[in-house]
């Protein structure tokens, strides 16, 4: 009986579950640990089958449905160990779940008079879940093993019958599989993060071709046009105006170039990627039109939203070729608009196939549609657009 927090997929937990859809708690319950509590059944079953008065079996039952309740609160509200500063203490990483900890151990000490006070043991496995999916490692693991190893000690000691012995055996059981769990959930983040630190690798290598290929194109053909005006600067004035002027207008792509490429490095802010892009179609001469503001984005869709803003502006920019583009901004969506050459017969790059990949693992979706409603033969468009 594991009750791992957020399924198998622990690393990003009741904590992601939760951030990731806006809310009330409630609408954000993480039934794939709340599913655990299913084996309450087993202490419920002997409270209903217990001889003893009605009162001290109303306790038991409504105890057990109190912590029920109770646990569901806390494993779909509570931090997970991802979240804790690098070195933490021992008291910095148990106090975030210090007051759900405090609150399960009320409603367990309430309900042990209805469970006979020894089946309260049926509560350590989610004592235990708590703790370890909130600290670290090392911590958890200390930590609940001292918990089951007093709880089983005190029972071998002290219980009254063997019936009670085994019974406690078998919520110890569970309370460790809940640790090698844990052991996996941790394998799982280390895995996300170092597929992230690669997926950055592989970005910046990215990002350092297309600097070389297009600001290196670009600056070698304004030294040599530069080089053209100044030999005619005296000659044929009209002829070196002309060159300077299609200095100016290599230098504006350039720095759009350049904009386009520098953002891609940046930590994703939606408020920000708005006025970026508003600056890099400034500076590129192509007009926009923008409806939407971030504030109207719930928070926990921003960051997504933000990253297919920058990936929609750097392919206007960089191979649409457009001179408007409209950007589309409400609650779960985004939308990119322009009048450019469209994208029929190419496939796409890596940065739309990342974005689409982490559209869809939040459960959105992609559309890349062109030709653009309204385009023509001339400027099919293109439109980008993402949901979540």
């Amino acid at each position: 009986m594991a009750l791992l927090p957020g399924g198998s997929a622990a690393a990003t937990g009741p904590v992601a579950a939760a951030d990731g859809r806006p809310g009330p708690w409630y609408r954000r319950i993480d039934w794939s640990s709340t599913f655990w509590t299913v084996f309450l059944l087993i202490p419920l079953t002997f409270v209903i089958r217990a001889d003893m008065p009605l009162s001290y079996k109303v306790v038991g039952v409504i105890g057990l449905l109190g912590f029920t309740c109770a646990y569901t609160w806390a494993v779909s509200t509570m931090p997970l160990w991802l979240d804790l500063p690098e070195g933490a203490g021992v008291l910095d990483q148990l106090r975030p779940a210090a007051g759900r900890l405090a609150l399960l151990a009320g409603v367990a000490a309430a309900s042990a008079p209805g469970l006979n006070g020894w089946y309260t043991f049926s509560y350590l496995p989610y004592f235990c879940a708590i703790i370890l999916f909130t600290t670290t490692l090392r911590t958890g693991l200390i930590i609940s093993g001292c918990l089951i190893l007093l709880t089983d000690l005190g029972i071998l000691l002290l219980a009254p019958e063997a019936g009670i012995t085994w019974a406690a055996m078998g919520f110890s059981l569970s309370s460790v599989i809940v640790m090698i769990s844990r052991f996996g959930a941790g394998a799982s983040a280390r895995r996300e993060a170092e597929g992230r630190e690669l997926a950055a690798a592989a970005e910046r290598e990215e990002i350092g071709r297309d600097v070389h290929d297009l600001l290196g194109h670009s600056l070698t053909v304004l030294t040599l046009k530069a080089e053209v005006a100044h030999r005619l600067v005296r000659r044929d004035p009209e002829a070196a105006e002309h060159e300077l002027a299609e200095i100016v207008e290599l230098s504006r792509s350039a720095l759009a170039d350049v904009r386009a490429t520098v953002t891609r490095l940046r930590v994703p802010d939606l408020a920000g990627q708005l006025e970026a892009s508003r600056t890099a179609f400034a500076a590129a001469d192509i007009a926009a039109v923008f409806s939407g503001q971030a504030s109207d984005v719930p928070l926990p869709q921003r960051e997504l939203l933000a990253w297919a803003l920058r990936e929609g502006t750097t392919n206007v920019l960089r191979h649409a070729g457009a001179t408007h583009v409209r950007i589309g901004l409400a609650p779960g969506r985004v939308r990119v608009q322009d009048d450019g050459a469209g994208v029929a017969g190419h496939r796409p790059g890596n940065g739309l196939t990342g974005l689409r990949e982490r559209v869809e693992a939040v459960g959105g979706a992609l559309v890349l549609t062109s030709p653009a409603p309204g385009g023509t033969a001339a400027h099919p468009g293109t439109v980008l657009e993402v949901t979540l």
